[in-house]
């Protein structure tokens, strides 16, 4: 692999988190009617990442469902599932989601049952933002000599949906703080990351066959880079879970610092 630029999602890729859905869902349904609903929907987010209850890496349809308890809401979504919708269509498409990731299930989870209406959406995913940053956060020393090993062979970009505050935030507390010199923040992934990119810089796109974009969430940061001939790593913390299209898979933070090793 020759003259590479490789590009980093921040969530599930440079760190991973196994409880935060916890938080979440506690913020998500304090003082609303689903309230008395928390214990069962940490229960049904931990089957689904599980693979044993609906299906990750699937597109599903949104909107609120008629359902006041866990066991309807599941029923209800069961029906929701697109297994055959690509990624094109799903780029023209508004009522429709990718359960990519657990922000993407838990979010998904809120929506269904009326929980996020307004600016409630911004308000639970900053809260529980700051509950991460208030809890600490520990980065793999590993992966931080990986990366900046990757650095002085490649070209390395991290392109985030995250703002630029907590962006510099988490890589502060991760221990991360000088590991890019390239920081792309609210990229709008999957629809505006080729854009994100050409603004960052047009040559980055020259040639799309050296890319390689590195991420969890497979619409969002490996989709757009397949589309246009680059390369892809799946990072999945899941297994069991559908697997999407990829180049490339490594399930830890470990086996991700002995790839980046091997590229040049």
């Amino acid at each position: 692999m020759q003259n590479r630029i490789v590009i980093f999602d921040l969530d599930g890729t440079i760190y991973q988190n196994s409880v935060f859905h916890r938080g979440y869902l506690r913020t998500l349904v304090a003082g609303t009617w689903a309230e008395s609903l928390e214990a069962d929907l940490v229960r049904l987010a931990e089957a689904i990442f599980a693979g044993r209850e609906l299906d990750m890496n699937r597109f599903y349809r949104r909107g609120r469902a008629e359902a006041a308890t866990v066991p309807e809401l599941v029923q209800a979504l069961r029906k929701r599932v697109l297994p055959n919708m690509t990624y094109a269509e799903a780029l023209q498409a508004d009522d429709v989601v990718y359960l990519g990731d657990a922000w993407a299930v838990l979010a998904y989870l809120g929506d269904a049952l009326g929980c996020l209406d307004g600016d409630r959406a911004n308000e639970v995913y900053r809260l529980t933002r700051l509950q991460m940053e208030q809890a600490g956060m520990h980065g793999d020393r590993g992966l931080y000599e990986a990366i900046m090993r990757l650095e002085q062979r490649c070209r390395v970009v991290l392109l985030s949906n995250s703002y630029e505050e907590t962006v510099r935030e988490f890589l502060r507390q991760l221990g991360f703080a000088g590991a890019f010199r390239e920081i792309c923040s609210s990229a709008n992934k999957p629809y505006g990351m080729i854009a994100s990119l050409q603004a960052l810089d047009p040559a980055l796109l020259a040639r799309p066959e050296a890319l390689i974009s590195i991420g969890d969430h497979a619409f969002n940061d490996l989709m757009p880079i397949s589309a246009i001939g680059g390369q892809t790593l799946w990072i999945d913390p899941y297994p069991g879970i559908h697997e999407p299209e990829y180049t490339w898979c490594v399930h830890t933070l470990a086996e991700l610092a002995a790839f980046l090793d091997t590229i040049s």
